[in-house]
């Protein structure tokens, strides 16, 4: 079976456990190790693979420097240090095992400065970067984070970027947080390269919202949906652009005109007028609702 693999895949195929980065590793029936490509495959391809063979898991050792040990017993509560000084956490979350760490490593370490910290999780699908130096966000591109690792490491990977923190003392409580809030509500968020607080915080109030408010929140909007989604759809791209006319306007595809249109129709069918601050951010809750329903 390897033969004929290596016959159809030729040089996609390897068996070299050495190179580990874009490859997809799995075992034969005699316990055969041999990786493919992933950019050669495509995912009707993966899942016959996945059906015949099973997946190989690469070992893999860390060794951790000094500053990632000490965060480690941090994050894991073996130790308690009462200190004000500057961290956030970069959650990244992603599908496949991670299993070049050293490659992985060395892409981040482009990307962050030296203070940096990376520490995976131990099924190797997850991770975080602690920034302990604070960074201008123009500095540091955390917008190419998502499309460089996965462009090199072929893995579908999600970044979720924390908030400023200083009492050292929290860490491992607001670790904990930030990676739960973001697990629970990722389902149900819109592809973006990066997520900050202001991107899950709406999903996560609807998360535990009652069902009564849920309700008050869908019967705002619920005969509007059927009736002109185009103009909701609008009115939620309005809102998310701050309500800048002309940024939705080209945003939309469409004349700004066009948008003043819809945004004055929905006002005369609904008496809200979604270009002051309070009214708009109550329409895109019941928005965010009405899809999640």
């Amino acid at each position: 079976m390897l033969n004929k693999l290596k016959m159809h895949y030729k040089k996609s195929i390897t068996t070299d456990l050495s190179q580990q980065t874009g490859y997809l590793w799995f075992i034969t029936t005699d316990g055969e190790p041999f990786g493919i490509k992933r950019s050669v495959l495509a995912e009707s391809e993966v899942q016959l693979l996945h059906s015949m063979f099973d997946k190989y898991e690469i070992e893999t050792s860390l060794t951790y420097n000094s500053s990632q040990i000490k965060w480690k017993k941090i994050l894991s509560g073996e130790h308690t240090i009462n200190e004000q000084s500057f961290y956030r956490f970069i959650h990244f979350f992603s599908k496949q095992p991670i299993t070049d760490h050293t490659a992985f490593t060395e892409a981040v370490n482009g990307l962050f400065p030296e203070e940096a910290v990376l520490l995976f999780n131990e099924e190797s699908k997850s991770g975080v970067i602690i920034e302990t130096s604070k960074q201008d966000y123009n500095d540091t591109p955390y917008e190419a984070l998502k499309d460089m690792l996965s462009t090199d490491f072929y893995i579908d990977l999600s970044v979720y970027i924390g908030l400023f923190n200083y009492d050292q003392n929290k860490a491992k409580q607001i670790y904990e947080h930030e990676r739960n809030n973001f697990l629970t509500v990722k389902g149900s968020l819109p592809p973006r390269s990066i997520y900050t607080i202001s991107d899950i915080l709406p999903s996560i109030l609807l998360h535990e919202a009652s069902t009564e408010t849920k309700e008050t929140l869908t019967d705002m909007l619920a005969e509007w949906l059927e009736d002109d989604k185009e103009t909701i759809n609008t009115i939620k791209v309005f809102v998310e652009c701050n309500m800048n006319i002309s940024l939705a306007a080209k945003k939309l595809y469409i004349h700004r005109n066009s948008l003043q249109y819809r945004v004055d129709k929905f006002f005369d069918k609904t008496g809200i007028d979604v270009k002051q601050f309070k009214n708009a951010l109550a329409v895109y809750m019941a928005i965010l609702s009405l899809e999640q329903k």
